[in-house]
């Protein structure tokens, strides 16, 4: 059997998934099936860095009822600023929930814009009535899921991508 792996790009995620009903109700959806104690979600693990002043945690959740969960690297460097790099480096791999394969990996960077940042003024927030609002303190693998499980999808819904033989 062959085996391919997607690769998608932070500016294809950024064209594949916005801030919309479908990415809001996906992300409703995996926290009613956690209410519902259908989640699979263990504890973030945490690796401290402390001479580069970095971290990263590794989270993950398997949902029932979804073909596909997560892992998502995230790291926090920040020094790297200095070199030209985002502070929040991060991707998330999709691995398929029935066979244990690599279905996609997700080079997103991170770039979330930080409550801090939108009350600070250096972000922006809702520039206009139609815009989605969500604040988000939560931070978990079954959210991760369900998002790059919804990214995937639109992304190949559009032909974005590029996709590698394993083998």
């Amino acid at each position: 059997m062959k085996m391919n792996v997607v690769i998608l790009t932070e500016s294809e995620l950024r064209r594949a998934v916005t801030i919309d009903r479908e990415s809001v109700a996906a992300i409703e959806q995996v926290f009613g099936r956690l209410a519902e104690d259908a989640v699979n979600m263990p504890p973030i693990m945490h690796i401290e860095v402390p001479e580069f002043d970095g971290d990263v945690d590794i989270k993950s959740a398997y949902v029932r009822g979804l073909e596909s969960f997560a892992v998502k690297i995230g790291a926090g460097f920040f020094n790297n600023y200095r070199l030209g790099l985002p502070n929040s480096p991060a991707m998330m791999v999709v691995i398929s929930a029935k066979t244990g394969m690599a279905e996609a990996i997700l080079l997103d960077n991170a770039d979330i814009v930080e409550l801090g940042q939108i009350t600070a003024g250096q972000r922006s927030g809702r520039t206009g009535e139609d815009q989605i609002t969500i604040c988000d303190l939560t931070g978990t693998g079954a959210q991760d899921t369900a998002i790059a499980v919804l990214a995937l999808k639109k992304a190949a819904a559009l032909g974005l991508g590029r996709t590698i033989a394993m083998a």
